[in-house]
């Protein structure tokens, strides 16, 4: 349980550095959650509905492994990431690009990939560097040009390569899979040290 809780504890570290988001409240919330856990159904669901609304996706990837191992975990992430992408494309075509457009004039943010035709390949740069938390780089990436099948899987692709060593690290370590969890450690590592050069390059 003490690597589990480390495991756990590394994949926030890692998230945390990757979206500004509250420590305090996620710690809280993932120790609530352990102690006391509720029904798989529910945690589903609430995977499912609140990180497009702006929850942290921090808190859901260290528990999935957690709660479901390494297979299942991976699989559920896998196949929640399309539900929230499309979720984030059909609000922003309807709904939210006017107050998207408005709140990034506001903040001074303009990027490049949304001033292009075909974004293209440039929006893999975007979605593995540091920028805007989850829900909020989701929801830019769904203003750019691309029709909803190549945002998509774009998308899906890119933001499977960062979420599941996560999962896949929470995993191994509760299953006691050393080698995994390895092999998962290492990855996660790799990432920080991007992450952490792409910082000191801008």
């Amino acid at each position: 349980m003490g690597l589990t809780a480390l495991a756990a504890a590394c994949a926030l570290v890692y998230l945390f550095s990757a979206a500004r988001v509250d420590a305090a409240d996620i710690l809280q919330g993932l120790a609530a959650l352990l102690k006391k856990p509720s029904e798989p159904a529910f945690f589903i669901a609430a995977m499912i509905v609140l990180p497009p609304f702006g929850f942290p996706i921090s808190f859901f990837l260290a528990l999935a492994g957690i709660r479901f191992g390494i297979a299942d975990g991976m699989i559920l992430t896998f196949f929640v990431l399309p539900v929230h992408m499309t979720i984030c494309y059909v609000l922003t075509r309807t709904f939210l690009r006017g107050p998207l457009t408005r709140f990034l004039k506001r903040k001074g943010y303009h990027p490049p990939l949304l001033q292009t035709r075909r974004p293209g390949l440039a929006m893999f740069g975007f979605l593995l560097m540091p920028g805007p938390p989850y829900a909020l780089k989701t929801y830019l990436l769904a203003m750019t040009r691309l029709p909803y099948h190549r945002f998509l899987i774009f998308n899906w692709f890119t933001e499977s390569l960062i979420t599941l060593p996560i999962v896949a690290m929470t995993g191994a370590a509760a299953e006691k899979n050393w080698i995994l969890f390895g092999v998962a450690l290492f990855i996660f590592a790799l990432s920080l040290g991007l992450r952490w050069y792409e910082k000191r390059k801008t």
